[in-house]
């Protein structure tokens, strides 16, 4: 889709007759160098630590699929922008694709602008390294750089005018959101319904590391829903199970439960008749007094 848009650019040159660079707020601040390898070695910069850190990391199939589904759906996003407005070129000696799209090559060519795809593996390798790196002192440090890099190569690409100032900051703005979209997505509909378990634990359903304790990852399966064996904790199946297997009789040794409400004595028989006589006593009248006289005490 880049060289379809580099083919389309080319149009608006051709109609005006000279190259057009339309009006940048940043431009105006930051000289133009061309120094456009440095744009490949911040990708480098950011991918190599990064790639290091996957292999490291103690779940690094987790670590990976969300690095690889959160910058698929962000390139994916830009596959749809690039090619649908066509804007003219900022940088001077960029080249036109002239031959065929689907086979010509052309490293930096024009047109290649809505939004920048350096800047989105800037942006998406720091979402990594601030979502895995370790919880230390070291980690945090390494974290800072990898923004630091971010922000550095993000100015190098506009100094270099290679990307226009919205190009980047809409990179800036859809890596994220396409990170936290997977993680999401991948939280909902792949961990809570025990799918993939092996990705997000390799070692024990709720255990991230060796050094868990049990009662962490006995919380994090109540808080997820999971049991042991990673199945959904469905309470509804889980009665039905029991009713089918009829296990529903309760002990013959167990005793009457008996629902009293607070400072309300039991009820007892609303009459008594004494044996061998012919006196009734109504033990309820006589133990308790007359409503009209004095209202419960839990009224």
């Amino acid at each position: 889709m880049a060289n379809v848009a580099s083919k389309r650019s080319r149009l608006i040159e051709d109609q005006l007759g000279f190259r057009l660079t339309l009006p940048d707020v940043f431009y105006e601040f930051i000289g133009y160098v061309e120094l456009l390898w440095m744009t490949d070695m911040f990708d480098a910069l950011m991918f190599v630590p990064t790639t290091l850190l996957v292999l490291s990391h103690e779940r690094p199939w987790r670590v990976t699929s969300r690095l690889v589904l959160a910058w698929g759906l962000a390139s994916l996003i830009r596959i749809t922008t690039v090619a649908i407005t066509s804007v003219p070129d900022p940088r001077p000696s960029c080249e036109y694709v002239t031959g065929n799209v689907f086979t010509a090559f052309t490293l930096h060519r024009c047109g290649d602008a809505i939004f920048s795809g350096h800047t989105l593996i800037f942006v998406v390798c720091a979402m990594t390294w601030a979502s895995f790196a370790p919880k230390t002192i070291a980690g945090r440090v390494l974290t800072t750089c990898a923004w630091a890099l971010c922000i550095a190569g993000s100015l190098i690409v506009i100094a270099n005018r290679a990307h226009y100032t919205i190009d980047v900051l809409l990179a800036w703005y859809i890596a994220p959101g396409a990170w936290f979209t997977v993680a999401w997505f991948w939280y909902w509909h792949i961990t809570r319904k025990g799918r993939l378990l092996r990705i997000e634990f390799p070692v024990e359903v709720g255990r991230h590391r060796d050094s868990d304790p049990p009662e962490l990852c006995q919380r994090r399966r109540v808080q997820l829903g999971l049991t042991r064996d990673g199945t959904p904790y469905d309470p509804v199946a889980m009665y039905l199970n029991v009713v089918r297997s009829g296990d529903l009789t309760p002990p013959t040794d167990a005793a009457p439960h008996t629902l009293v409400g607070p400072d309300v004595p039991e009820k007892s028989d609303a009459a008594t008749t004494i044996p061998d006589a012919d006196v009734v006593v109504d033990v309820a009248s006589e133990s308790h007094p007359s409503s009209s006289t004095q209202a419960p005490n839990w009224i």
